[in-house]
């Protein structure tokens, strides 16, 4: 410790954080050894992209029954529907869906139909059986590499520098998280029942395929009844309102909104500018068309040019399926300022916001109407360009979202919150985009309401995911290759005990990616949200508490203990109460 005492804290910490890297790499052992951890690295690396991969590039096409087609014809306009599925053969006389993810959500959570349901979740939720055989040698490759290492499993090395410690310790915050949703998931579960007994005249218990439309459904007579209650229900004037809810949600509006914010909460300027041809990666070309990428430059008044943000939010053959944040160049703070440069002592990051929202709804149109959803990703994703563009540190390797993972969601939950406030919605983010008019302030904090209508079920849900990649990579792996039960045996099992419906013969997580980036760390997620809602509750939409949270959190990336940034920012020790606090008040309420 003797040279690590003369160096500032931001020093110390990067030297510490090489030395556990050096380590997690196996600079201790032997050359034989350090030549087979190199050489099972190199085959984890493979298997990685190879899953990540077969998620992007395997799309299922399936043909639906005749009877059914009218169920699909419902939900989902033909001309949009051909823009879903690609490869379909022009010829068939039979309608063909695919396992897009989109098109998947959109019927399962809007169709009445029993049978549309079961057949799209079955054949979404089987559509890349090439990954079980890829997970279950990711899976004991990443153990014989971690053991090599010293390590008492992959999850044992993967936590050793999260803020939570260990499995032990992971396990320990799903048992509370589960323990105090218990009741609220029971409750939900009973309603959802109940609503199925009505509307399909069976005791049938409740299946996969039956969540997201009853829950949808319940959500929306929810919406309804709270009209009712308010005294303001007048019939088809609010009933429109009721049903036109994405109307209010355009990407333009959305993006408008993201630039009153940061100016708000930091006196950002958020200017689009023109993407230079070289810049763009969204060409085709055979036609030599664009696809709407967007470039933003972001400043401040004292610290100058902050750095770049692309969003790609359009779908397109061969894209990215899902929503990320890529890194393009990390920033970090230069030991000397190029006398030819106009720019600041500060290499400016550049980063893009990847997202695949909803196509026109009109063949003739550009203006795309976007579901609550779509936009809540969004924001989440600008969350971590934010944290990107808004840290200042002396090392890239610190920069921006490169912080301890089980902390890293924090911004971008805390920025998603945004979408779900009545105030914000009501007077910045929700415009009609037809007439132009915000969003009602009852109505904002109906949809404000809405977000938690049933959230039992969703934290059950991620409880449970996060358990299984945590059993996946932990002391007993889940590979039959090392002795183990397989992946989907535990799937399987971890929902049976937990109450949550599985369908037997799928395995959803051959489509789960987060295997890959958040591997024994899933449940990270649900970590930041309980400081995420603790710092809106603490901060909200105040200058005052958006420059606290750059000036004390933000700024430092990866280059400060997250128990110390929050600490800073909430004048406290975290805690799970205000996560839980409208969730709870919210789930004694009926249908």
């Amino acid at each position: 410790m003797g040279l690590l005492q003369h160096l500032s804290p931001e020093y110390q910490r990067m030297a510490l954080a090489m030395r556990k890297e050096f380590e997690r790499d196996g600079i201790h052992l032997s050359y034989n050894e350090r030549e087979e951890a190199r050489e099972l690295n190199n085959v984890i690396v493979g298997l990685e992209s190879l899953f990540s991969a077969n998620i992007t590039d395997k799309i299922k096409l399936y043909e639906v029954d005749k009877e059914l087609e009218h169920e699909v014809d419902k939900i989902v306009p033909r001309h949009i529907l051909g823009q879903l599925v690609r490869g379909a053969d022009p010829t068939s006389d039979r309608l063909m869906l695919s396992s897009d993810q989109l098109l998947t959500n959109t019927l399962l959570s809007h169709s009445p139909s029993p049978a549309l349901r079961k057949e799209v979740y079955m054949q979404s939720n089987t559509s890349v059986p090439e990954n079980l055989n890829v997970l279950d040698s990711l899976i004991r490759h990443r153990h014989l590499h971690s053991t090599l290492l010293g390590y008492k499993s992959y999850a044992h090395r993967v936590l050793s520098d999260r803020m939570v410690g260990s499995p032990v310790a992971v396990n320990e915050f799903l048992d509370s998280m589960e323990n105090r949703c218990k009741g609220v998931f029971k409750r939900h579960m009973e309603i959802i029942q109940k609503a199925k007994a009505y509307v399909e005249g069976t005791g049938n218990e409740i299946q996969p395929w039956d969540l997201p439309y009853y829950t949808t459904a319940l959500k929306s007579q929810r919406q309804h009844k709270r009209w009712e209650e308010s005294g303001d229900y007048s019939g088809e004037d609010n009933e429109d309102e009721l049903s036109q809810l994405s109307g209010y949600f355009t990407v333009d509006n959305s993006i408008d909104a993201m630039k009153i914010l940061v100016e708000k909460l930091f006196e950002i300027q958020m200017l689009e500018v023109e993407i230079p041809p070289e810049e763009r990666w969204d060409i085709d070309i055979g036609s030599f068309e664009t696809s709407g990428l967007r470039k933003f430059e972001f400043h401040h008044d004292e610290e100058g040019p902050l750095g770049t943000m692309y969003m790609d939010l359009i779908p397109r053959a061969g894209k990215f399926g899902h929503a990320a944040h890529f890194t393009i160049r990390c920033g970090r703070i230069r030991d000397r300022v190029d006398s030819n440069s106009t720019s600041n002592n500060h290499q400016l990051p550049i980063v893009a916001l990847v997202c695949n929202l909803s196509p026109s709804s009109s063949p003739n149109s550009s203006d795309a109407v976007l579901s609550h959803s779509e936009v809540e990703t969004l924001y989440h994703e600008f969350g971590h360009g934010l944290h990107s563009l808004l840290s200042r540190t002396s090392f890239q390797h610190l920069s921006g979202t490169r912080a301890a993972m089980d902390f890293v969601e924090t911004p971008s939950h805390w920025m998603e919150t945004y979408t779900r406030d009545p105030s914000f919605l009501s007077t910045v983010l929700a415009k009609h985009y037809i007439t132009g008019l915000p969003m009602s302030k009852k109505r904002a904090n109906h949809l404000a309401l809405s977000h938690v209508d049933f959230q039992g079920i969703e934290i059950q849900t991620q409880v449970v995911h996060s358990r299984f990649d945590l059993a996946l990579f932990g002391e007993t792996p889940c590979s039959p290759s090392l002795g183990g039960c397989s992946s989907t045996e535990m799937f399987a099992r971890l929902h049976q005990q937990a109450g949550v419906p599985y369908a037997a013969g799928t395995h959803w997580h051959s489509r789960f990616g987060h295997l890959v980036t958040y591997g024994a760390g899933y449940y990270g997620y649900l970590y930041a949200q309980t400081f995420a809602a603790d710092i809106w509750k603490a901060t909200n939409m105040s200058s005052k508490g958006g420059m606290k949270i750059w000036k004390e959190m933000l700024i430092y990336g990866g280059a400060k203990d997250p128990k110390e940034m929050l600490l800073a920012v909430l004048g406290r020790e975290p805690s799970v109460d205000a996560f839980f606090e409208r969730i709870t008040v919210n789930s004694n309420k009926g249908p």
